[in-house]
């Protein structure tokens, strides 16, 4: 098949999407990639890309095509201009393509916007589209706009439903996410579909079983953001603190850092919880070694849709072969209770949390098995052979609709 893949983000910023073009081009099929000018996340565009070069490249097959984009700033005001930019560019450099595509992946990520060049193709060369949401909206843009800016929220309402209902099928990384097409956007059940996103598989066959400890070291690894929700694990931490059996790691660093390291220091936690700060991906199996059992968090008040997503840190915690507890609902609670892999109690829920946290300190044998059920669950629905296989599945089909 000849596919038009639009994404804002590519190679050389860390996406999946550069690995996803690559592999359908390794299973025999034409990609074009209709992408931006890489800046993610700095905000500096590399020398290369300067004055108007590299505007179109060939890389392992896919032929590369981008679009002009003001570099993302901080603040809503930054980004907002950001993410515009790269829809008008993208919508300029279709009249560079001749067409003839027989299908057109959209890959959307944030914003919603990177994915309206693909709905103008669709009009321009008669060519359905696939939409793959990694990241559902409006309920991705009220997770980080200021209350003051709430008044905008139908606009952005209006405008993600516009454009998702234009496309052909859409494949997302949440069953909630579904239902979220259904009640909130008004799209068929029918045309929607569940294709969790796919992770490192890495650990799979790493032996990070925890070396001998007097303590439970609880272990909370990745971007430690305002999704992440932390503060019910703090509150967790500081409900069971009176113990002095058990220690909460934290691996990573965002914007909730400050606010962790004051509810420590407020609350006499500095025994128990430990930062260490970011560390390479190539270090990451040592922070595994060492802890028995990891914790999931995830909770945006007023955004149901994305606190009820999967989280991909809950793929690699199930990898690593480690014991989940978790305070979460939604999707990631369902693979949860699915996969036999830990344990989880709802989003906000402090005291249920320190229970969880409380019945594994006392009895780690209970537990002992979930490690390699998470194991056994990652291989049968998140590697990435099966991904590509379902998107190239849902391609054809796609296609095939037209």
């Amino acid at each position: 098949m000849r596919i038009l893949f639009v994404c804002q983000h590519y190679w050389p910023e860390q996406f999946q999407t550069t690995d996803i073009c690559e592999e359908l081009v390794q299973r025999g099929h034409e990609v074009t990639a209709l992408v931006g000018i890489p800046n993610y996340p700095t905000g500096i565009v590399p020398d290369e890309y300067l004055q108007g070069r590299n505007r179109e490249q060939e890389r392992r097959g896919v032929r590369i095509v981008r679009a002009e984009e003001t570099q993302r700033k901080p603040g809503v005001i930054g980004l907002a201009r950001n993410y515009w930019s790269y829809m008008r560019g993208a919508d300029r450099r279709l009249r560079d393509l001749k067409g003839g595509y027989d299908v057109i992946l959209a890959y959307q990520i944030s914003p919603v916007l990177m994915a309206e060049p693909a709905m103008r193709a669709k009009r321009a060369f008669g060519a359905p589209v696939l939409l793959y949401c990694a990241d559902i909206w409006p309920d991705a843009v009220r997770a980080m706009l200021p209350d003051r800016l709430a008044f905008l929220m139908p606009a952005v309402r209006a405008v993600s439903t516009r454009i998702y209902r234009e496309a052909d099928m859409i494949a997302t990384n949440s069953r909630a996410y579904i239902d979220c097409f259904e009640r909130v956007h008004g799209i068929e059940r029918s045309r929607c579909r569940y294709v969790p996103q796919y992770a490192d598989d890495s650990y799979l066959d790493m032996d990070l079983s925890a070396g001998p400890s007097g303590k439970a070291r609880f272990m909370v690894m990745g971007n430690i953001g305002r999704l992440q929700y932390l503060r019910v694990l703090m509150e967790a931490v500081d409900l069971l603190k009176g113990r002095g059996d058990f220690e909460l790691h934290i691996v990573g660093t965002g914007s909730a850092m400050g606010e962790l390291e004051d509810f420590v220091g407020s609350h006499g936690l500095q025994k128990i919880v430990v930062f260490h700060g970011r560390h390479p991906v190539e270090e990451m199996p040592s922070f595994y070694r060492m802890a028995d059992a990891c914790v999931l968090t995830l909770h945006v008040p007023g955004a149901p849709w994305i606190s009820s997503t999967l989280p991909s840190r809950l793929q690699g915690y199930m990898a690593a072969g480690k014991p989940v507890l978790a305070a979460i609902d939604g999707s990631a609670a369902e693979v949860i209770a699915e996969s036999g892999c830990g344990a989880a109690v709802p989003a906000t829920d402090s005291e249920g949390l320190a229970a969880l946290m409380a019945d594994f300190i006392d009895d780690r044998g209970k537990y002992e098995d979930c490690g390699e059920r998470g194991r056994a669950y990652f291989r049968g629905n998140f590697t990435r052979g099966r991904y590509m296989d379902e998107i190239e599945r849902l391609l054809i089909e796609t296609a095939k609709g037209r």
